[in-house]
C-alpha cells in the first residue's frame, strides 16, 4: 500500500495545519443569532448587514463572514486615499450610504409585516409582525438636491 503524497509536495510533518475548518454537518451545533447592538458600538459590526448574515445560523459560517466583513472593512479604510472623491462631499456621501441603509431596512420591516398575511404564525410572531412598519413613500429628493436643505424653500 503506497502513501498518498501531500498537494503541497511538502512532508506531512510540515504541511500547515488548517486555520480554520467548517463542518456544516456537526451534531448538536446551535444557530448563530443576531448580536444585540449598542448605537456607540457600530464600528465594531461593519462589515455585511445583520438581516444577510441571519441567513448564516450555522456559528462558523457565521463567523467567518462577520471576520470578512471586518476586514474588508479595515482594507476599505486603509486604501481610502486612493478613493475617488466623494462628488457632494464625505458627508453628503456618508447621509445617502445611510439613507439607503434605512430604506432597505425599512422594506425588510414591512416585508416582515405582511408575513401574517401570508403565514400562519405563532401568536407572539403575528404580534411582533402587526407591529412592523409600513414603508414611507420615498422622497429621494430631499437627500439628492446639491444645493437645498430638505424642506427649505428659496431664501429660508
Amino acid at each position: 500500500m503506497s502513501k498518498k503524497k501531500p498537494r503541497s509536495g511538502l512532508p506531512p510533518q510540515q504541511q500547515p495545519e488548517p486555520v480554520f475548518t467548517l463542518d456544516l454537518d456537526a451534531q448538536g451545533v446551535r444557530a448563530a443569532v443576531p448580536p444585540i447592538l449598542r448605537p456607540k458600538d457600530y464600528e465594531r459590526f461593519e462589515g455585511f448587514r445583520e438581516t444577510t448574515l441571519a441567513c448564516f445560523l450555522h456559528p462558523a459560517a457565521n463567523v467567518a463572514l462577520r471576520t470578512l466583513g471586518r476586514l474588508l472593512y479595515s482594507m476599505v479604510l486603509e486604501y481610502w486615499r486612493y478613493w475617488l472623491s466623494e462628488p457632494e462631499g464625505h458627508f453628503r456621501h456618508q447621509c445617502h450610504a445611510v439613507i439607503a441603509d434605512l430604506r432597505h431596512l425599512q422594506g425588510y420591516l414591512a416585508r416582515l409585516g405582511r408575513e401574517q398575511e401570508r403565514l400562519s404564525l405563532e401568536p407572539f410572531e403575528a404580534r411582533l409582525s402587526r407591529k412592523c412598519p409600513r414603508p414611507l413613500p420615498a422622497d429621494p429628493e430631499d437627500c439628492r438636491r446639491p444645493g437645498k436643505r430638505p424642506g427649505r424653500t428659496a431664501g429660508t
